[in-house]
C-alpha cells in the first residue's frame, strides 16, 4: 500500500496484492488526504471494486503503521473518510453519487453526505423555514410523491403545495415554463430528492398554500397563495 500511494507500483500490482494482509515496518506512515483521492479516483473510475475498497480501508483502520493526525484538519477528514468506507454498512453506501461527495469532501473539506443520504438531516430546515414564514410545519412522507417537471438543474425553481392526496404531497415543483398539459409533471417519490436536489427538502415542509421561488443566486421568496388550497381551481 505505502508503494502505491508513493507512486513506486502500478495499479495492475497494486490490485494483485491489496487483499493481502501488509507487511509492517518499524515506525509510521502518514495517510494524507492526497493518498485516499487517489484510492476515490479508481473506485470512481471502476478500477477497484468497492469491495476492495473496503478490504483497504478496513487494513488502514487496524494497522498499526499506517496513520494519521486526528489533532489537524487534514487528519480529521481522513479519518472520517476511512472509517466511511471501512464501514458502509454504518455509515453510507459506496456508490458513484456518494463517490463523487467523497471526492469533494477530500478536496474541498466540505461534508455534503448527509445531506444527500439522511432525511432527517433536513428536518430542522423545514421547521426554521416554517418559522419565518408563519408557516405550519406540514413535514411529508419521503415515500409519497411530488410533482416535477423540467430539469432541477435549471433555474429559477418554482414550488407550490395543494392539499394532499392519498398517497402524494401536494407539492408540485417546476422550472421552465409552466404548462397546464396533462403531461407536465412527473410523479417522483419525495426521497428522491435526496438524490438530485437536497437542498428543496427544507421547503417541503411549508404547509399547503404555500409556493417558494429560488435560484442559485441566492434568490429566495415564499409567500402564501390561498388559491392553491382550491384545487378545483388548479390554480399554479
Amino acid at each position: 500500500m505505502e508503494d502505491f500511494f508513493l507512486d513506486k507500483i502500478d495499479i495492475k500490482d497494486f490490485v494483485s496484492t491489496a487483499f493481502h494482509r501488509q507487511y509492517e515496518k518499524d515506525g509510521y506512515f502518514n495517510v494524507t488526504r492526497s493518498h485516499l483521492l487517489k484510492l476515490c479516483d479508481l473506485a470512481t473510475e471502476k478500477k477497484i471494486t468497492t469491495e476492495l475498497l473496503v478490504v483497504i480501508s478496513g487494513n488502514l483502520i487496524a494497522s498499526g503503521y499506517f496513520s494519521w493526525n486526528n489533532d489537524s484538519t487534514d487528519g480529521e477528514i481522513v479519518c472520517k473518510t476511512i472509517f466511511e468506507w471501512g464501514n458502509p454498512s454504518a455509515s453510507y453506501e459506496i456508490n458513484d453519487l456518494n463517490l463523487r461527495l467523497w471526492r469533494d469532501y477530500l478536496h474541498t473539506g466540505e461534508y455534503k453526505l448527509r445531506d444527500y443520504n439522511d432525511w432527517n438531516i433536513h428536518i430542522q430546515r423545514q421547521k426554521d423555514i416554517c418559522v419565518r414564514v408563519n408557516s405550519s410545519w406540514r413535514p411529508v412522507n419521503p415515500k409519497h410523491k411530488i410533482g416535477i417537471s423540467g430539469n432541477l438543474d435549471n433555474q429559477p425553481i418554482h414550488g407550490l403545495r395543494h392539499p394532499p392526496e392519498k398517497g402524494t404531497t401536494g407539492w408540485y415543483i417546476w422550472t421552465g415554463e409552466y404548462s397546464t398539459a396533462d403531461d407536465f409533471f412527473k410523479p417522483i417519490h419525495a426521497g428522491h430528492l435526496l438524490q438530485s436536489r437536497p437542498d428543496l427538502i427544507k421547503y417541503l415542509g411549508l404547509q399547503p398554500g404555500y409556493r417558494f421561488l429560488i435560484d442559485n443566486q441566492g434568490h429566495e421568496d415564499i409567500w402564501e397563495d390561498n388559491q392553491l388550497l382550491n384545487v378545483d381551481n388548479n390554480a399554479r
